[in-house]
């Protein structure tokens, strides 16, 4: 797979959309359902779309005059991108420094900590 890279946040709106879509959407769909608190126009959209298609998240594909776009990988895929980046970045790469600090931010339910045991131990 191609080198992936980060999504600027505008960027992850529209991909949520193409996500939740679950099918090839056209750029004009991709407006109509985007925040409207933004005053996005097709060409901004269109640049957007660009972009992602150079960083490998989307593609197109030309159907009469009409381009629709779809995800090249699932939103799990690039969350586990993204969190891999974060450990890398922030963390210096460890995993463990990365559970250490979601644990000392105290959000973890008693539920939250027997799931992640679990998980670990059927690694």
């Amino acid at each position: 797979m191609e080198q992936l890279q980060q999504m600027s946040g505008s960027e992850r709106q529209i991909m949520e959309f193409v996500w939740a879509a679950e099918r090839p959407v056209t750029t004009r769909e991709i407006l109509r359902n985007l925040d409207s608190s933004k005053a996005w126009k097709q060409s901004t959209v269109i640049t957007f779309l660009t972009r992602l298609i150079e960083k490998h998240i989307v593609k197109a594909t030309r159907v009469g005059k009409a381009n629709f776009y779809e995800p090249r990988i699932s939103q799990q895929e690039y969350l586990l991108f993204e969190t891999r980046q974060f450990i890398r970045d922030v963390h210096k790469g460890s995993t463990k420094g990365f559970l250490s600090a979601l644990c000392d931010i105290g959000d973890l339910t008693e539920r939250d900590i027997a799931e992640l045991i679990a998980r670990v131990k059927d690694r």
